[in-house]
């Protein structure tokens, strides 16, 4: 029977299944997507994440794979009104580390693999079912074949879709904030420093570059109340250097694309992060705006609380009442996020002339 079985292959199931490895405990990771993503997403590892990962003894690749920014700049056009460092961080890690989600996965995975656990690609939990003693859960491969497992624990890691939530039927509360966003992935010239990131006040909405790698950054610019229901479409590379053009320093010139986008910010979360013998975590558990770039770390972060948790209890070294503090704590720490978040976001597109 399998101990655990980790339901999405995302930065957080990835987490999870590498501290339950460490731990010596038996684990299946699956994920529905043929491959791991290809894209920025999730951009920044905080100190506290690269404390974590060192003190697992896994921190050396993401080093090596990204780049370390020490603060951020705030613009009216030209003029500089405002500089933040994070050279004061109590931390052996003061600054950001930008790195791609995709590269975040790769290392991830391939440390994963180097304790012989490979995830199970092209693999969906289809439903499950908590029998008290044991979770069963069905798994279908593409092909249509399905498999029935035994584990011990079901982890739900697999999104804001999560069918782990939904087969908990637990609500997701929140509500989806009636503004449009744009994207933008592309490389660039005429900004500097190369080490901070960019923000940029505009009456017209704010403009906010994140540096990815040498020449590459994450453009974002709000562009005020949502006009009807639908989705926005994504932008062209025009559109979106007419905004930088307007708002910017007037020396900024976008070119290479690698992802445009048109987005909406969900404010989401769940009571509780777990019941029985299944838990959430990430996505799963709470969405928020991108501001402060907080997501992914706080579900890593969820990761390494639970982990630890459930490698006693499965060991024997601790009663399963143990689990109950993981939704407490990181419910918590849920909130917090998302309070603090919604206020970076409502500070960056007030409209008013101070």
């Amino acid at each position: 029977m399998t101990s655990v079985l980790i339901a999405g292959a995302g930065p957080v199931g990835l987490t999870m299944a590498n501290e339950l490895a460490r731990y010596g405990i038996a684990v299946r990771i699956v994920d529905t997507a043929a491959e791991r993503t290809d894209k920025s997403k999730a951009l920044v590892l905080w100190s506290r994440t690269l404390e974590l990962l060192d003190h697992a003894g896994y921190v050396a690749p993401f080093l090596k794979a990204g780049m370390p920014v020490h603060g951020a700049q705030f613009s009216t056009g030209n003029d500089v009104i405002g500089h933040a460092s994070l050279d004061s961080i109590a931390s052996p890690y003061a600054y950001a580390l930008m790195i791609p989600q995709s590269e975040t996965e790769r290392t991830l995975e391939e440390h994963l693999a180097s304790q012989g656990v490979k995830v199970e690609r092209t693999v969906t939990l289809q439903s499950f079912v908590d029998k008290g003693d044991k979770v069963e859960a069905v798994l279908r491969k593409t092909d249509g074949v399905t498999e029935t497992v035994a584990a011990d624990w079901l982890l739900g890691c697999d999104g804001a879709h999560s069918t782990v939530r939904h087969g908990l039927g637990m609500s997701f509360e929140g509500s989806t904030e009636q503004s449009d966003w744009y994207l933008a992935d592309v490389h660039l010239t005429g900004l500097t420093p190369v080490d901070r990131l960019h923000i940029f006040w505009h009456r017209e909405g704010i403009l906010a570059f994140f540096p990815i790698s040498p020449g590459r950054w994450r453009v974002i610019a709000d562009l005020g109340p949502a006009k009807g229901e639908g989705r926005h479409a994504d932008p062209p590379l025009e559109e979106i250097q007419a905004l930088v053009s307007a708002r910017g320093n007037g020396r900024i010139v976008l070119s290479k694309p690698v992802w445009l986008a048109a987005f909406r910010i969900n404010e989401r979360k769940v009571a509780q992060y777990g019941r029985g013998r299944v838990f959430l975590a990430g996505d799963a558990a709470h969405i928020h705006s991108p501001a402060g770039g907080q997501g992914m770390n706080t579900g890593m972060q969820d990761a390494f609380n639970l982990s630890w948790k459930l490698a006693l209890v499965v060991a024997g070294h601790s009663k399963p009442s143990l689990l109950d503090s993981y939704s407490v704590e990181r419910s918590a720490v849920g909130d917090k996020v998302l309070r603090n978040a919604a206020r970076l976001t409502e500070a960056a597109i007030i409209r008013n002339s101070v």
